[in-house]
């Protein structure tokens, strides 16, 4: 019977890890009990599977890739990180990249052909020749050059970057056995160990540190991309680029005004409805500079109504606050930035709504019943869902945004498409553009009350940047894309004097 085998993942989200302790109890029976100490909160896991179906497609074998998922577990428990979803993208190309290598090589030895002192192996995980262009790891890495730089199918071309991740999750996985004693009958590829030695920053109990850096052949190298060249944004700093008032203007059109998008669904193009969460959603991260994660994790309690006689009030994120930041490490840092009185208004109108009212209740059902069910990993880590708080932005079935943010940048996508389409611009960028664009517009309004140094030590307080060069980048980029927008034409007379000005005496004031 011909068995036809694919990559099937599997997700589990959110849940809580602690450490299993057994011990015998008072009849000298082992039993289990678990830790409270130390428990490792995993926002997401995909975990992959080996799925084989016969010709009339009924799956016949299913049985997890146990070599694979050791590495994503141990990646959170050991590394104690809360994702993993890059690494399992990575591995699925690869090991369908495999499942194709294996399919080719059975079809070539299938009437017994094979010579075990001439033939190469049947490609396999863990086997590999003793030349590199035989072994399957660098094999995958031609085929990645290939498909971004040579797609047969321009439908199946993939980008540099993501050509990129997916040869370093290769690297991560085949490192991690290699450090604790997988024995291969040939390398993977060449690895070597490096221990860095550095001086330690402010923060480090020790003068000095070190850090073991694992380095390997096995990288992809592409040229410069040419699409940075007559004037384009290299994609390194796309995301960093503001929208332009042109852009803006008709984004901010179609979510106070149409509200609709383009959306493709079965292939075909049709037109539907921009919910009002997600138009809110949209303007409070242009005119408040939050990221979009700070964004999905405000609540009800943040939004007052606003004083109309001013045109903007300070707005509080993160700890203290009680919502989410983005911030360097770990935790949670507080800060404050601006919102524009009539933002705060078109949120206050809508926490008071009926559909507000109903998301909340559904999302406090939704609540109980994981409660119910014993899904406390919903509620554990840093950035669990509290019950006890009403989220801001929250979909009709009660589901918190900040736990789905794809479908925000699905959204964004949506809305992008749309605007390129009824206005003949070429947007592009992601949701963390509005970002920039609050960025350059805010410190184009500063200097006309402030000197520039005062400017951006504000426009960074209200980012949360750590340092006031990262706020710099956003800024240069007006000096780079120089255009005929006025969003840009206070900021090219000044930006000279940044270049030159000390700013790691200058207070965030």
């Amino acid at each position: 019977m011909e068995i036809i085998y694919e990559i099937k993942t599997t997700e589990i989200k959110p849940f809580t890890y602690r450490a299993p302790l057994i011990a015998p109890d008072d009849n000298g029976e082992l039993s289990v009990r678990y830790s409270r100490h130390q428990a490792k909160h995993i926002k997401k896991v995909v975990l992959l599977n080996l799925v084989g179906r016969n010709k009339k497609g009924d799956i016949v074998s299913y049985a997890p890739l146990e070599q694979v998922n050791r590495f994503l577990l141990a990646h959170h428990l050991d590394d104690n990180k809360q994702e993993s979803e890059q690494y399992s993208k990575g591995l699925v190309h690869y090991f369908s990249f495999l499942i194709e290598l294996q399919r080719l090589w059975d079809s070539e030895f299938n009437e017994n052909l094979y010579d075990e002192s001439v033939d190469l192996p049947r490609p396999c995980w863990d086997k590999f020749p003793v030349r590199k262009s035989d072994k399957a790891t660098y094999q995958y890495r031609e085929a990645l050059k290939r498909a971004v730089l040579r797609p047969q199918n321009p439908n199946q071309a993939i980008a540099r970057t993501t050509a990129t991740a997916y040869m370093g999750a290769v690297v991560k996985f085949y490192s991690f056995h290699i450090r604790n004693g997988y024995k291969f009958n040939n390398p993977p590829f060449e690895h070597e160990v490096v221990s860095i030695h550095y001086q330690g920053d402010s923060k480090s109990i020790s003068s000095y540190l070190s850090k073991d850096v694992h380095t390997t052949d096995l990288r992809l190298n592409f040229g410069k991309s040419k699409r940075s060249e007559g004037g384009a944004l290299s994609s390194s700093r796309r995301d960093l680029k503001p929208l332009t008032n042109k852009e803006w203007l008709a984004v901010e059109g179609v979510l106070t005004g149409t509200r609709r998008v383009i959306k493709t669904i079965t292939g075909e193009t049709t037109t539907s409805s921009l919910s009002i969460e997600y138009c809110l959603f949209f303007l409070v991260a242009r005119y408040t500079g939050l990221r979009k994660e700070e964004v999905a994790s405000l609540h009800k309690g943040q939004v007052v109504k606003p004083d109309e006689k001013k045109k903007a009030m300070r707005f509080g994120v993160g700890d203290h606050y009680g919502s989410l930041t983005k911030t360097a490490g770990r935790g949670n840092k507080s800060r404050q930035t601006i919102i524009p009185t009539r933002i705060m208004q078109l949120l206050y109108e809508y926490i008071r709504s009926d559909r507000y009212k109903n998301r909340i209740s559904k999302f406090k059902e939704r609540c109980e019943l994981k409660r119910q069910q014993g899904v406390l990993g919903y509620f554990d880590g840093e950035d669990g869902v509290d019950d006890s708080k009403d989220y801001l932005f929250i979909s009709q079935t009660g589901v918190p945004f900040f736990t789905k943010l794809s479908e925000a940048n699905a959204r964004w996508n949506e809305l992008r498409a749309t605007i390129n389409v009824s206005s003949g611009l070429n947007l592009i960028g992601t949701v963390h553009n509005l970002r920039a664009t609050f960025a350059v517009s805010l410190f184009r309004l500063l200097l006309r009350h402030v000197t520039p140094d005062k400017a951006l030590a504000l426009v960074n307080e209200c980012l949360g940047h750590g340092e006031e060069s990262v706020t710099l980048k956003y800024l240069k980029i007006a000096q780079d894309e120089p255009t005929g927008d006025e969003i840009y034409e206070d900021i090219l007379e000044f930006i000279g004097a940044f270049e030159e000005a000390d700013l790691g005496g200058m207070e965030n004031q």
